[in-house]
């Protein structure tokens, strides 16, 4: 099983969990129910880059990870090829009610901003390499900036979100207006038909936004839960 590689624990329950422990999170669509923890046996491990969505197992599992209190973030992409419109229509763009193993709160997509920001947190068309406006998006806030010391030794970033070879749809409508990239280009214009989405490192002058039509289904876009609670 590809665990995420954080200094973190396995745990069985969200109680037990501190940031940077992991826990398994399945699916079973014969109960369409997701479950935290427990045994994986009959269950197939979602593959690192995310399945087709039309093409998904009955029961299948990945690892959500401990970020924040009250909030844990899928360790890769569950589904590709699945449009940001159609997490919409499901609510799972703002947020699909859910009690998980006992526990109350809401599966969404994470917020990842909308726009490149600047040296000093502020609106930018071109990418200056400070990841996205605004600063406070969970992309940035847990993701890109994940605590070095809870990363394994040897292991880089990407062992544990994932995230270099695929982008995750995130809540935003870009800001219109052309984007640039570092060296200054042109690039096409952002419209109120595209959603954000974050990662992949696969342009070389690139920060990790980046937009697409709403409505597309493509192999390298893909679902990545966040669940996020009420933690007393």
């Amino acid at each position: 099983m590809a665990a995420p590689a954080t200094t973190g624990q396995l745990r069985e329950k969200l109680s037990d969990m501190e940031i940077g422990d992991y826990i398994v999170w399945k699916y079973d669509n014969t109960i369409s129910g997701y479950i935290f923890g427990g045994s994986t046996t009959g269950y197939t491990e979602i593959s690192l880059t995310g399945n087709p969505l039309a093409s998904m197992p009955l029961k299948y599992f990945w690892y959500a990870i401990k970020v924040d209190k009250g909030l844990l973030i899928a360790d890769r992409v569950i589904s590709n090829t699945v449009a940001w419109d159609w997490l919409n229509s499901n609510k799972f763009v703002e947020g699909s009610p859910r009690i998980i193993s006992a526990t109350s709160g809401v599966v969404r997509c994470p917020s990842g901003g909308v726009i490149y920001a600047d040296a000093n947190g502020k609106k930018s068309n071109t990418d200056l390499g400070f990841g996205a406006f605004p600063s406070i998006n969970e992309w940035d806030k847990y993701l890109i900036n994940f605590p070095v010391n809870k990363i394994l030794s040897g292991k880089i970033l990407d062992d544990v979100f994932h995230h270099l070879s695929n982008y995750s749809w995130c809540r935003e409508t870009p800001n219109y207006g052309t984007w640039r990239d570092k060296a200054g280009n042109s690039t096409t214009t952002a419209s109120n038909n595209q959603r954000i989405g974050r990662g992949s490192n696969t342009r070389a002058q690139w920060s990790d936004i980046n937009y697409s039509a709403s409505g597309g289904s493509y192999a390298t876009w893909g679902f990545r839960p966040v669940f996020e609670y009420k933690e007393v």
